[in-house]
């Protein structure tokens, strides 16, 4: 209470000065705004009221198509970190096409940095298989058996332990 009449049970309160009063009764009227303004945008944006540009010309959002190359992870024995030049290059390599490229690299990434290994299917056909070996990246496909060294990014000949 900023007046000076002293506190509800008769005994005498502290005076308090009138720039403390204003103080309290702004911060009071700010945080009040506050609370209204995060009311009024949960309402807005719950009800609906505005809604995603859609654009004739691409068709409808809901209708993609779904892909029918999918990537699955496969545990290995150790994890390969690749750049996105190696996954270009590997995936290039087997034949895959550019758009096929863009769509699976980063799911084929994420496998052999996380699980260790790959396997690219279309539909219910496998089409290759990849597996992280310390510094190599071994892959299997219909177009090959192909070994690639990570730290040089280059593809090689297999090593000597699997000859």
């Amino acid at each position: 209470m900023c007046d000076k009449r002293g506190s509800k049970y008769g005994a005498v309160s502290h005076p308090v000065s009138r720039a403390t009063c204003r103080l309290r009764e702004t911060l009071r009227v700010w945080g009040l705004l506050l609370v209204l303004a995060a009311l009024a945008l949960e309402a807005v944006g719950c009800s609906n009221w505005f809604r995603p540009v859609e654009w004739p010309e691409l068709g409808p959002q809901s209708e993609k198509q779904k892909s029918p190359y999918r990537v699955y992870p496969r545990r290995g024995m150790s994890m390969a970190r690749l750049s996105p030049d190696d996954i270009v290059r590997i995936m290039q390599r087997i034949g895959f096409a550019n758009e096929q490229i863009l769509e699976l690299g980063t799911d084929l990434h994420n496998a052999l940095r996380f699980s260790g290994g790959a396997e690219i299917a279309h539909k219910k056909d496998k089409l290759a298989l990849f597996v992280a070996d310390g510094d190599y990246v071994r892959i299997r496909s219909l177009s090959g058996t192909f070994h690639y060294e990570v730290s040089t990014g280059q593809f090689v000949s297999p090593p000597a332990s699997d000859r």
